[in-house]
């Protein structure tokens, strides 16, 4: 089976590594111009590499990260909620979508847009 890891950009690898940390993110290899980071639990994996130069406020990169069901991506904000994410950061509150899919978003410190959801076992996004 195929697996897709997205490759995002960071200017400062221990900012990224602190932020991404608190939503229990560990660091797998760091590299001086690569940084890969999982999450366990959730066999989620996070890759960056190193630009000097992002701009939390320009970046437009994003990833999705498709978790097996709705309850799951509810469950998981849930377990994120309580985290306090430091501005200029954030994380929205899940929507649920009238495909019955729920979804919800965290933007990092360097601006790039992790968006995570699942759908419901009937249905595929077209």
């Amino acid at each position: 089976m195929a697996e897709t890891i997205p490759i995002l950009p960071s200017a400062d690898f221990d900012a990224t590594t602190t932020f991404w940390a608190a939503f229990g993110f560990g660091a797998r290899g760091r590299w001086p111009d690569y940084l890969i980071l999982r999450h366990e639990d959730l066999g989620i994996e996070l890759h960056f590499w190193r630009d000097q130069a992002v701009d939390r406020w320009t970046n437009d990169v994003a990833c999705y990260v498709r978790l097996d069901s709705p309850d799951e991506a509810r469950e998981v904000h849930a377990g994120w909620a309580q985290l306090e994410v430091p501005g200029p950061a954030r994380m929205s509150a899940p929507e649920s979508e009238p495909s019955g899919a729920v979804e919800f978003h965290i933007i990092d410190p360097h601006g790039n847009l992790v968006r995570l959801g699942g759908f419901p076992q009937h249905e595929s996004p077209a």
